[in-house]
């Protein structure tokens, strides 16, 4: 079997990625504790650093027109491998619906936790999205991959990951928040 540049460079990625994720019980060691304000359509989460510094923040919203979607609103981290440890804080606080991407528009960092999600994780369930979500993010990716200009074919996009939503399998609870929660790092306001 052969393995062509572009899936070397996946692979590599991904396992950076997987090796560069923060645990919780880095975040206990660093200090960080989550902020979470869950209202009925929205949630936000905030991670701070002893003295009450920003660390990061990640909201998102029940997406009008794609129940029982939730998707990413904003996100921004300002320590390396804290993203992908608050996306999966994300999908506990909004269990049991499904996360997808901001519909719109994904950063190549995001881009890579949610193609980490379709790829590795065995832990996480894959949702197809239904026909009336919007898909702008997954076929913008689609014609990157394909060289832009609007290369790529009518219905690529569908083998993105940011064409996709992730959760918890049922049954399988809250695991993160939990964890989170057992060790006080988690309160909710």
């Amino acid at each position: 079997m052969r393995i062509t540049e572009s899936q070397l460079r996946r692979l590599i990625k991904e396992e950076l990625l997987a090796e560069g994720a923060m645990t919780p019980r880095e975040a206990r060691l660093r200090g960080i504790k989550f902020k979470i304000k869950k209202r009925e359509s929205n949630v936000e989460i905030k991670a701070m650093l002893p003295g009450s510094r920003w660390a990061g923040t990640v909201s998102s919203r029940a997406e009008a027109g794609c129940e029982p979607v939730w998707t990413i609103d904003t996100s921004s981290v300002g320590i390396n491998g804290l993203g992908p440890l608050m996306y999966d804080l994300m999908i506990d606080v909004i269990h049991p619906h499904p996360l997808a991407s901001d519909r719109a528009e994904v950063t190549p960092d995001a881009r890579r936790v949610w193609d980490y999600y379709l790829y590795n994780r065995d832990d996480i369930d894959i949702v197809e999205l239904p026909d009336d979500c919007e898909q702008s993010s997954a076929k913008i990716w689609a014609d990157e991959v394909a060289g832009g200009e609007g290369e790529a074919e009518e219905d690529e996009w569908r083998e993105s990951s940011l064409s996709k939503a992730f959760m918890r399998y049922p049954g399988d609870g809250t695991p993160l928040l939990d964890e989170l929660q057992a060790m006080g790092l988690v309160e909710f306001i």
